[in-house]
């Protein structure tokens, strides 16, 4: 990849993200991953657009998870 483009391959954007490339089809094809498509066959993907859906669904330790059950209970008194 040369330092100036800024778009990933599908292979590259798979590797980046650790999915399988199978996988990472199987994303696309759902539309479940941002991509973008000039032409009729070639995808590319953004990192920033990677990087935001794998971090897009955040799961709660059970210390945050309790700490905030705490605030909840205390504020219903």
């Amino acid at each position: 990849m040369t330092e100036q483009r800024k778009l990933l391959s599908t292979k590259e954007a798979a590797e980046y993200c650790g999915f399988k490339l199978s996988y990472f089809r199987k994303l696309m094809m759902r539309r479940t991953i941002p991509m973008y498509k000039p032409t009729g066959k070639l995808c590319f993907f953004k990192k920033e657009d990677l990087d935001a859906f794998l971090t897009g669904v955040r799961i709660s330790s059970q210390e945050e998870i309790a700490e905030e059950a705490g605030r909840y209970l205390a504020g219903r008194k």
